[in-house]
């Protein structure tokens, strides 16, 4: 094959090149511009007349007016109390009515008047009746000593409620010795279990009474307690009343609140067991304490 034939055939081919490259270009052009020419269709929006407001009709009816005539109106009291005590706000109770200054032309007045009361002698009968009077409020005084409880025991010391159980153990230790009574020891080698569930649910269901605790009233309550073999209830015995009914009232009703507390040990043979226990109410700075023992 000649050169000249070569060269044609070089010279062909880079021009079928040149014009196919341009073609590839021109098309990627088109393509291009017809992507950046993409018309947006066109969308239909439909209007609506909007709903015509009614407007409110004025009310035919007549405004209400006050009335322009002065009216007179009964007036509200409260009814009066029918009692000083309505009458009257309550004041404190003071502990010691505080004294009135006394001047000192009444004192002497008074020293005088004392000073003749003595130097005129009294007649027999005045002293007679006077006697009288006395006797009569001696014998008043006793029966009233009779139905009240005695001061000392409502409101014993602390001292003194110690002394009051020691001497209440002693008086019921041959009760104890007898080997069916005890009295409540939560350390006992062979009851210490049962009365340890005794001690617990007393202190669930024993209050102090609000009477007792508001009035100051103190005192202890010794009972005897008679179990059966369930660990149930059967008899409550009251050994010395405190002096206060509801301290004693209290003490009773706790103990029938309390349920069942099981059976006794297996070595305790009999069938019942008894139970001698102190219910203590104390003041203790101000703060109500029953304690139990």
């Amino acid at each position: 094959m000649s050169d000249k034939h070569v060269e044609k055939a070089f010279l062909s081919f880079v021009v079928l090149s040149l014009v196919l490259h341009g073609v590839f270009f021109a098309v990627l052009m088109l393509l291009a511009e017809q992507k950046r020419e993409v018309k947006e269709e066109p969308y239909m929006v439909e209007l609506s007349d909007l709903p015509q407001v009614k407007q409110a009709s004025p009310s035919k009816e007549p405004a209400r007016r006050l009335s322009e005539q002065r009216r007179r109106v009964a007036r509200e009291r409260a009814p009066r109390g029918e009692g000083e005590r309505d009458r009257v706000a309550s004041l404190p109770r003071s502990a010691h009515p505080r004294p009135e200054p006394v001047s000192p032309l009444r004192e002497e007045k008074r020293q005088e008047k004392s000073v003749r009361e003595e130097s005129v002698p009294r007649t027999a009968p005045e002293s007679v009746t006077k006697q009288g009077e006395d006797k009569k409020k001696g014998e008043e005084g006793r029966q009233k000593g009779k139905t009240l409880p005695e001061l000392s025991k409502l409101f014993p010391s602390a001292g003194r409620m110690a002394r009051l159980e020691e001497s209440y153990r002693k008086k019921y230790d041959t009760e104890v010795e007898e080997g069916d009574t005890k009295f409540l020891n939560t350390d006992d080698i062979q009851f210490g279990s049962f009365l340890r569930r005794f001690e617990t649910a007393v202190y669930g269901v024993w209050r102090y009474p609000d009477a007792a605790a508001r009035s100051g009233i103190q005192g202890v309550t010794p009972v005897k307690i008679t179990f059966n073999r369930r660990g149930e209830i059967e008899d409550i015995q009251l050994l010395q009343s405190s002096g206060s009914q509801i301290l004693d009232s209290e003490v009773f009703r706790a103990l029938r609140a309390i349920g069942p507390l099981g059976g006794f040990p297996k070595a305790y043979p009999k069938e019942q067991f008894h139970l001698i226990a102190f219910f203590q109410y104390g003041i203790i700075q101000g703060a109500v304490r029953g304690r139990i023992h």
